[in-house]
């Protein structure tokens, strides 16, 4: 479907003196080419150091690009990982810490999940995903806003739970049974509200629909929103996780084998077990921690567990690994654990 128009969206500035920016988007580019997911990326890029580490590589000499690979190859050997970038050439190795250093990325925090109750609308707020280690300040009206949505933000190390430094925060209408991905306005009323009750967004009514069960927030979970854990949180109608998926898990299930469990999906060959996990767009391998056991699994993502318990059966550990994808529009971490037997799986991870 060809998509024609403009869009609304709001910048929401981490410095609570400055005005939050109502701003207009081209629906054109669809999910593909989303303008909104583009600019965000843009602008954090900007306002990090990546525009200049960036710079420093597109100019570096071939001896300097040479120096500069080899003391890469040294770090990795020092640190027992990855030992096959060893065998990259320096281009190659190079143009790996271009892509995954100086690249324009952000953090997309979802709001709100797409659901039957809110008229299939899903609302992303987007960040800098590097706002903590670059010491950004909590922004307080953001972190208002995601409260308004049903999520809870824990202390960090100690420090407050919150939303840190500028966002954009946009909607769009995705309903995949029908086929429909496009962007739709989100203003500065949805944001804040038209009265001047400083918890007014707690009284906006797409946050108190989120609130509910079903409604695509985050019913009081007390983790950061993963769409992972989010979406089996709306499928199943329940609130803060922590429901019996089984009867979504019957529906969901594929022909070929997929089965959907809590927070991710799962298939198994005689040889394998597949999961796969949906992860916030510009999720970076070093934001994953993976720990493979004989009979246990643990995933942590930006030191979120989405997944944590004893496997469906024993598990060859030297068999196991994990890699990040796009696929189909989303980030995917996928997970593979080799089957120390043959047998049949009943589940992939049973949860403590």
């Amino acid at each position: 479907m060809s998509l024609t128009g403009s869009f609304q969206y709001v910048f929401i500035p981490a410095d609570a003196s400055a005005p939050i920016e109502d701003r207009t988007g081209d629906k054109s580019g669809g999910l593909e080419h989303d303008i909104l997911s583009k600019e965000a990326k843009q602008y954090f890029f900007e306002q990090s150091d990546g525009s200049k580490r960036a710079a420093a590589l597109d100019t570096a000499t071939p001896s300097e690009r040479k120096a500069l690979a080899q003391q890469i190859r040294d770090q990795v050997s020092s640190s027992g990982q990855n030992n096959r970038m060893a065998d990259l050439d320096d281009d190659a190795l190079l143009n790996i810490v271009r892509t995954s250093q100086a690249s324009a990325s952000c953090e997309i925090m979802a709001l709100t999940v797409p659901t039957a109750a809110n008229g299939f609308h899903a609302v992303s707020m987007y960040g800098d995903d590097n706002a903590r280690a670059h010491n950004l300040p909590l922004n307080y009206r953001a972190t208002k806003l995601m409260a308004a949505c049903g999520h809870s933000m824990p202390d960090i190390d100690g420090s407050p739970g919150g939303v840190f430094g500028d966002v954009f925060v946009g909607r769009c209408t995705d309903d995949e049974v029908g086929d429909v991905w496009e962007r739709v306005d989100f203003t500065i009323d949805d944001a804040v509200g038209t009265g001047t009750d400083t918890d007014t967004p707690k009284h906006l009514e797409w946050c108190r629909v989120a609130r509910e069960r079903g409604g695509g927030g985050g019913h009081g979970a007390s983790a950061s929103p993963s769409l992972s854990g989010m979406m089996t949180n709306a499928f199943s109608g329940g609130g803060g996780g922590g429901g019996n998926s089984n009867g979504v898990t019957a529906m969901l299930t594929n022909p070929n084998g997929e089965q959907t469990a809590d927070g991710y999906t799962w298939s198994q060959t005689n040889d394998e077990v597949e999961l796969k996990l949906t992860v916030a767009s510009g999720t970076k391998a070093k934001y994953v921690k993976v720990n493979f056991g004989s009979t246990k699994l643990k995933i942590t993502v930006a030191g979120q567990t989405l997944a944590q318990g004893d496997t469906g059966g024993p598990v060859a550990v030297d068999e196991c690994t994990y890699t990040i994808q796009d696929e189909g529009g989303k980030r995917e971490l996928c997970v593979t654990l080799g089957k120390k037997n043959n047998t049949t799986w009943t589940q992939a991870v049973i949860r403590n």
